[in-house]
């Protein structure tokens, strides 16, 4: 192959331009300064840009002390380029030829005629702020991303108004930073809510506006919900509340508990003796608990092992989370519930019924919930369980295995004082109950003596007339009204705040010992010879971390009489137990509240009152079939349903569908994607079947749609199609006979904009493809199903189709973004916090009590470069592949091969149907 003069010259001419460019900037003197001041002393380096050009992008300036260790002399570094606004190319003289200036001027003209907005301003300098203590010369390094690091010395001189210039230089620039981490977060944003609290108020300076919102709730419902749902955004705003001090304490005076929404009792049908079939073991539970059954202890071994292949989170079947808390691992600990091969085998002779029951499903933070066995010899399966209890308490200091008296019965107890272990064992009749709650222990028993039991009641009768024992679920689970209601009564919403703010006081506790080793005197070099253990401190008094703002005023201040004490390395609440197991709700006794807390949840208990006076019962059926001829697949048949229902509750939303309908429409066989529904509206006229599908191809990359043009040009490029039947006459509609278009052919026409459509009276169908409407039109059937649904979805086995490699994609850059914020999280944490680079891991999982894992499945490491940077293994370069690697496959995409959807809303009842071919 032979290259002529005109294929290599431009490449040639750029190396000798970037080349001059390079030397120059190494020529350009740094500017270098460091204020003394308290508590911090503000400095600044400042590399000015040769030539500034407009539109052009820096990588940001690297600052870290010159040991790299944690007596480093950086803290908080902030990049804050010095950007002025300049006249438009147009309006500039032409440079002088020579160092690329004139090649630019020509590339930034055409930028010009192109529109860039970023044309009008240039960056002059490059710069960044860092704080530091002390009075000592400081010896830092300096790196502008491509460079290798420079040493720079600086002596260090006092000047109080520069001080405060560039202090609040620096702190628009920080805030600036942490706004961008937390906007890209896929964690829980503590550490920058605390940073920002914490130097606002050690250095006097404001906190910005959107830092806490204290604006009137609009909807109480909807802030109730995400309270209960455990929605990030309700706890990040708790924290940085707390953080910067502005919650209430306990000064206001006390007030007893509000009352609870004036709920209203469903008016059910009474059900005869002789139809009354359910279970013995609903007969112990009480009400106000759901109600997992497995019916057998074979379907609880199927359940469980599907768990513990997931790393005991079911969710990983669907992706991975950049924080893995192995919630099931927790709660077996805790329950001290260990299946070992022994049980395993005495279990599937001993137990004839299983259920798992709860108050709540906080499995995070600390849920009330227990076991429950119904045994052919209960004295035998709790002996061999004792057996295990009383391993674990001999082979850990901390934990004991006592009798104590619970609702004047005796029973076993084995825990810890942190309350990581934290589990009774007791035996009534035929049945054994082991749980981590009190309150839980003692209604057991007192259902056994009033029998006003889960299955006593007419909304579970009436649930197992819905489905019935006949069906013989896998898993059957239960969630009764009263259990919803007691999720919203004032013991459970106050008690959930409330513990919000403790868990932000253990975030902040452990934060604020961390960050005061900015003081070198709080740092303790482990002995001479001993094994190294993370964060080696001499632990200051919370009144110390006060007095110099580490920790807000009145920290610990709790009405409620709590607080924060030490054991070991780690800080619990005196009322709670350790994060993660903290002690139920239901067992913490609320009998005085503040005012402001009277009133929040008197405003939520009136919006009840007012708009959703009641719950409905929601029940869930699992179960599982061989798929003859594939024996590595299973068919899952999963049907759930809400009744009693009302769905006037539910606003508009349900009155969006048409009346059940037993019509079902064909598609044509390589539609790979179907949805079909029956709707009602206004616009519509009289109850419509529409159904849309989508061909087995590549769709349109969803990143790439900006703007109505560009979406609708993606749109074209979809290969499918959308109608109804019977015609709507909707399109008709369309002012100017939009809807007609021109005829092109029997039935079909052309409308503006490039859709075809066909209608023949009966059906009308429109796609950007005419081929694919062609092809699909002699497959387009309405038929007689023998179900009946207002809603209807198919996905086909997506393996080794064209739409999986489209889906697998989407799921991949997610799952990326998710991977590229954990790296930012631990380079997060090198960078603004006093720590050793082997420690950084350590806090990290500390802080977010759980473990930081890569959603791309590989692990994070620091880089040999610059201990405080973080990548993955899965990545293999510096930042993850932005196109798809080969062999990656999103795990869902591992084992779900189809899926059929069917949703029918009764007068009294909403049913839901899914059919799922998994691996």
């Amino acid at each position: 192959m032979f290259f002529t003069m005109r294929d290599w010259f431009p490449a040639f001419l750029v190396i000798i331009l970037v080349n001059m460019q390079w030397h120059h900037l190494h020529a350009q003197e740094l500017i270098s300064k460091a204020i003394l001041g308290e508590p911090y002393g503000i400095g600044l380096l400042e590399v000015p840009v040769p030539n500034p050009v407009s539109g052009r992008e820096f990588a940001p300036l690297a600052v870290r002390s010159s040991s790299g260790k944690f007596d480093r002399q950086v803290f908080f570094p902030a990049t804050s380029d010095l950007v002025v606004e300049v006249a438009p190319p147009s309006q500039r003289k032409l440079p002088q030829a020579g160092g690329g200036r004139l090649l630019e001027r020509v590339g930034e003209l055409f930028k010009e005629l192109s529109g860039d907005e970023s044309l009008r301003f240039q960056t002059v300098s490059r710069r960044v702020f860092f704080l530091f203590t002390g009075d000592q010369p400081l010896e830092i390094q300096l790196k502008d991303g491509r460079r290798k690091w420079q040493t720079i010395k600086i002596l260090p001189a006092r000047n109080d108004s520069l001080h405060r210039e560039f202090l609040t230089q620096w702190w628009e620039s920080f805030v600036n930073d942490m706004q961008d981490q937390i906007s890209r977060a896929d964690y829980p944003t503590t550490v920058e809510s605390y940073l920002l609290a914490t130097l606002a108020r050690q250095n006097q300076l404001p906190l910005p506006g959107w830092f806490v919102r204290t604006q009137e709730v609009e909807d109480h419902l909807v802030d109730a919900l995400k309270l209960i749902g455990g929605v990030e955004e309700v706890s990040d705003t708790i924290f940085r509340l707390a953080a910067s001090g502005v919650q209430n304490h306990s000064s206001i005076t006390a007030q007893a508990l509000p009352d609870p929404p004036k709920w209203k009792v469903p008016n059910l049908p009474a059900i005869e003796d002789g139809m009354k079939v359910v279970e013995p073991i609903a007969d112990r539970v009480p009400p106000e608990c759901f109600y997992i059954r497995y019916g057998s202890f074979s379907n609880y071994l199927w359940f469980k092992d599907l768990s513990e292949a997931n790393g005991g989170d079911i969710s990983k079947l669907v992706t991975l989370r950049g924080i893995e808390r192995n919630v099931s691992g927790r709660v077996e600990k805790q329950l001290a519930f260990k299946m070992t091969q022994l049980s395993r085998v005495l279990g599937g002779t001993l137990v004839q019924d299983q259920a798992l029951i709860g108050r709540d499903l906080y499995l995070s933070d600390g849920a009330a919930l227990g076991v429950l066995f119904q045994s052919v010899n209960p004295k035998l399966l709790q002996a061999s369980m004792q057996a295990e209890r009383q391993k674990i308490a001999a082979g850990q200091e901390e934990v004991t295995l006592r009798e104590v008296k619970v609702a004047n019965r005796m029973v076993s107890l084995l825990s810890r004082p942190d309350g990581k272990v934290r589990s009774y064992s007791a035996i009534d009749g035929n049945y054994l109950l082991v749980t981590n709650s009190k309150h839980i222990l003692e209604r057991f028993f007192e259902v056994a003596q009033t029998g006003n039991s889960l299955a006593s009641t007419k909304s579970f009768q009436m649930a197992r007339r819905y489905m019935p024992l006949s069906r013989d679920d896998t898993v059957f689970a239960y969630f009764s009204p009263e259990m919803f209601q007691g999720l919203v009564s004032p013991q459970y919403m106050i008690e959930l705040r409330r513990r919000l703010f403790a868990k932000a006081d253990l975030v902040m506790a452990q934060l604020s010992q961390i960050l005061a080793r900015v003081n070198h005197s709080t740092y303790q070099a482990p002995a001479a010879g001993s094994e190294k253990e993370p964060i080696h401190l001499k632990r200051k008094a919370m009144n110390e971390l006060v007095a110099e703002g580490f920790l807000p005023p009145r920290f610990g201040d709790r009405f409620d009489g709590s607080g924060i004490f030490e054991v070991g390395d780690q800080f619990v609440d005196s009322l709670r137990g350790s994060r993660g197991t903290f002690i139920p709700i239901c067992d913490i006794t609320i009998d005085e509240v503040t005012e402001e807390e009277a009133e929040w949840y008197r405003r939520i208990a009136q919006s009840y009152t007012n708009q959703f006076t009641s719950f409905d019962p929601v029940m869930v059926g699992v179960q599982r079939k061989k798929i003859a001829g594939e024996e590595s697949k299973q068919r899952v048949f999963i049907h759930a349903e809400v009744a009693p229902w009302d769905p006037g509750k539910y606003g508009d939303l349900a009155k969006q569908l048409g009346p059940p309908t037993s019509t079902e429409m064909l598609f044509a066989p390589d539609d790979i994607v179907t949805v079909q529904a029956n709707v009602a509206s206004d616009w519509l006229g009289p109850p419509t079947h529409l159904f849309a599908a989508i061909k087995d191809t590549i769709p349109p990359d969803p990143s790439k749609f900006s703007g109505v043009l560009r979406t609708y040009f993606s749109l074209k490029q979809i290969p499918g199609y959308l109608g109804a039947w019977p015609q709507p006459g909707a399109l008709d509609r369309l002012p100017l006979g939009l809807g007609r278009g021109r005829p092109i052919g029997p039935g079909m026409s052309k409308l503006v904009g490039g859709l075809y459509r066909y209608n023949d009276g009966q059906f009308s169908v429109v796609s950007f493809d005419r081929e694919v409407l062609s092809s699909s039109l002699p497959h387009l059937a309405a038929t007689d199903s023998d179900s009946t649904a207002q809603f209807r979805m198919r996905v086909g086995d997506l393996s080794e189709s064209q739409l999986e490699f489209w889906v697998n994609r989407q799921l991949y850059q997610r799952a990326s973004e998710s991977s590229l914020a954990g790296a930012s999280y631990l380079n997060l944490l090198s960078k603004n916090l006093p720590l050793d680079s082997q420690d950084v891991m350590f806090v990290a999982e500390d802080i977010l009590d759980g473990r930081v894992q890569c959603t791309l499945g590989g692990e994070y490491q620091r880089a040999e470069s610059d201990l405080a940077t973080w990548f993955s293994t899965a990545w293999g370069e510096k930042t993850p592949p932005i196109e798809l690697p080969t062999g990656y496959q999103a795990p869902v995409l591992r084992w779900l091969h189809g899926l059929d959807a069917r949703l029918t809303q009764l007068d009294d009842r909403l049913v839901v149907d899914l059919t799922l071919d998994v691996q």
